[in-house]
């Protein structure tokens, strides 16, 4: 009766409590906390620079479409004051590296909009360098988002394995006070330190250090029910807990925010706009065809980080993009009509702010 009575309050303690760590977290797990929550901005604040410098490629290629084929200087610098306040939105969460990229394009565009109001020669290839400079510059902001996405993946990689850790703790302690099974109380324990080593690995520094104490705590509680010895049970909840409080010093569950997954879909979108462009400018008929095809690609992306009513429209998109192909390879005055009016809704859909 006293067992079935110890089993029971062991089961709804389980259920209740979820063996819930102190709520006092060490100075060490406070740090932990703040170190995810910097990664994680970090990331974001990357990502918004990201988008902002693909919003500036797209508004240079626009002055360069506008001077080039419009021959229309008074639009051209209005796409220049556009593209510079993009790099004020971008310069102002971009890395140092970025920046000083910025800060470079800031004054080329300064040159380029003096030619324009000149109406100078030099007009066209200046633009053209500013186009291929914020290219550059965009790439330097994409390998930093990249650096910092990668952080931000190793930390949930920690997470998860520390989630799996913490419940092959829970059944070891299961195994020993309801089953009173040390065999299954060790190969759960075995488990748990794998999963430790796991997540030791993606650990930052930091965090590293905390797990090496929980991987002391796993070999400890193994080798009392190994040996046998009542202090077992101890020592298994001893690690249950300090896993779990390894697990709340993270914070919230890692998740890509619903702002990161819009700027990424409107980045996509943005790369597609630029595709569109280039495929306006482009000399030749092939390409043309491969600029098309890369606007697709970058179309399908954006599906993947839309909702469905979003999704769908892109998917039209797409589908027009194919009727514009078709069109071009036909050499008539259709296909140049198609191109413009999908550039149109290219811009007007960049354009749209709110959720999709």
């Amino acid at each position: 009766m006293k067992k079935a009575i110890s089993a029971t309050l062991l089961a709804l303690w389980l259920m209740i409590s979820g063996f819930a760590a102190p709520a006092v977290f060490s100075a060490e797990q406070a740090g932990q906390t703040k170190d995810m929550e910097a990664t994680e901005i970090e990331w974001q604040q990357a990502l918004k620079a990201q988008v902002a410098l693909a919003m500036a490629k797209v508004n240079l290629l626009k002055a360069r479409t506008e001077f080039w084929l419009g021959k229309n200087s008074e639009a051209a610098l209005q796409s220049l004051e556009d593209t510079k306040t993009n790099l004020r939105q971008a310069y102002g969460t971009a890395d140092t590296v970025t920046k000083r990229r910025i800060a470079d394009l800031q004054e080329q565009i300064k040159g380029a909009e003096t030619a324009l109001r000149t109406k100078s020669d030099q007009a066209n290839s200046k633009l053209t360098e500013l186009a291929d400079k914020s290219e550059s510059t965009l790439n330097t902001a994409i390998a930093e988002t990249q650096t910092k996405a990668t952080a931000l993946k190793k930390e949930t990689f920690t997470r998860i394995a520390l989630v799996q850790a913490r419940v092959a703790a829970l059944k070891a302690r299961i195994a020993l006070e309801i089953e009173q099974s040390p065999e299954k109380a060790g190969q759960a324990l075995e488990d748990a330190q794998g999963y430790l080593a796991e997540a030791k690995a993606s650990a930052s520094k930091r965090t590293a250090e905390g797990i090496a104490q929980l991987e002391l705590d796993a070999k400890a509680a193994k080798q009392a029910v190994t040996e046998g010895i009542s202090e077992a049970k101890d020592k298994t909840n001893a690690l249950v807990v300090h896993t779990e409080g390894q697990l709340q010093a993270y914070g919230k569950q890692v998740t890509e925010s619903e702002e990161a997954v819009l700027l990424r879909k409107r980045y996509a979108e943005l790369e597609a706009q630029a595709a569109l462009l280039k495929a306006q400018l482009a000399a030749g008929a092939d390409a043309t065809q491969s600029y098309l095809d890369e606007a697709k690609a970058w179309y399908a992306r954006a599906q993947s980080q839309a909702k469905e009513t979003a999704r769908l429209e892109l998917q039209k998109m797409n589908k027009r993009i194919d009727d514009t192909k078709d069109a071009l390879k036909e050499k008539g005055k259709q296909g140049s009509k198609k191109l413009s009016d999908l550039l149109k809704s290219a811009a007007e859909r960049v354009e749209v702010k709110g959720e999709e």
